[in-house]
């Protein structure tokens, strides 16, 4: 019963996070911030929001840095905007998946392209 809770609760919190940070100066210059999901420990007392940065390095570790200037403040917000009694500590985490998923799709087209090629020069026979 407490996970169906938990799970409603971060949808909740990540719908109101990313309503919160468009307000945020800065974050949406300069590389594309996607919030790519939540987790809340079970005593609900912290919550993990994952985040992926499209753009450099640079920039990755500018979003970061705001982000974590503004975590007390969005969660002023969340206090005020959902009258629960307990809002959890925001905790940001950069979320490596979509890069990782972006590396492999590369090395599955390089061996497609690899493998056509093969198959247009088989080479002699014997």
């Amino acid at each position: 019963m407490a996970s169906k809770r938990n799970e409603r609760l971060r949808e909740l919190f990540l719908h109101e996070i990313s309503a919160a940070l468009r307000n945020v100066n800065g974050l949406n210059a300069h590389g594309i911030l996607t919030l790519t999901g939540a987790d809340l420990t079970s005593d609900g007392k912290i919550l993990y929001v994952y985040y992926s940065v499209l753009g450099t390095d640079e920039e990755r570790k500018r979003k970061e840095l705001l982000l974590n200037a503004n975590a007390r403040e969005v969660r002023s917000l969340l206090f005020k905007r959902l009258r629960l009694k307990v809002v959890p500590e925001l905790v940001f985490r950069f979320d490596d998946t979509p890069e990782k998923a972006s590396h492999i799709e590369d090395i599955f087209s390089r061996i497609r392209a690899e493998h056509e090629k093969t198959d247009e020069n088989p080479g002699p026979r014997g």
